[in-house]
């Protein structure tokens, strides 16, 4: 299943959001203020929203100016969340990409929830 949220312009240097965002504290800058998030170390955090379990994840590839990719830091669900960046004219464009492998139950289940939770984070962007 894949979810892509909106894109988003934030007025940085590709390379600058991408040193940012390249560290896990600063996803917590992105998290919908209702979410709990706990930081691990510069590579991994988890977050939690509401009753749902608390969601592990870890910075695994970086490819340099254009895309971060996170992985699920364990738990029953393989994903990743991709960041994918371009610049125009010394901005950035942010747009998130979940990608996971869900059973069709799941999808049902998760779909919306999931792409509300993507749009919070695009949403919050500006606060890099």
């Amino acid at each position: 299943m894949k979810i892509e949220s909106s894109t988003t312009l934030v007025e940085l240097s590709i390379a600058e959001v991408f040193e940012k965002l390249s560290k896990a504290s600063t996803f917590e800058r992105l998290m919908p203020e209702e979410a709990s998030f706990r930081l691990v170390d510069e590579e991994r955090f988890s977050f939690k929203l509401g009753s749902m379990p608390a969601i592990p994840l870890k910075v695994e590839r970086l490819f340099p100016n254009s895309q971060i990719i996170l992985v699920a830091d364990g738990g029953n669900v393989p994903f990743e969340l991709h960041v994918n960046l371009t610049e125009f004219n010394s901005i950035t464009q942010i747009q998130l990409v979940f990608d996971g492998n869900l059973n069709p139950m799941m999808q049902m289940m998760v779909k919306r929830p999931l792409t509300q939770f993507l749009e919070a984070l695009i949403g919050n962007a500006k606060k890099l």
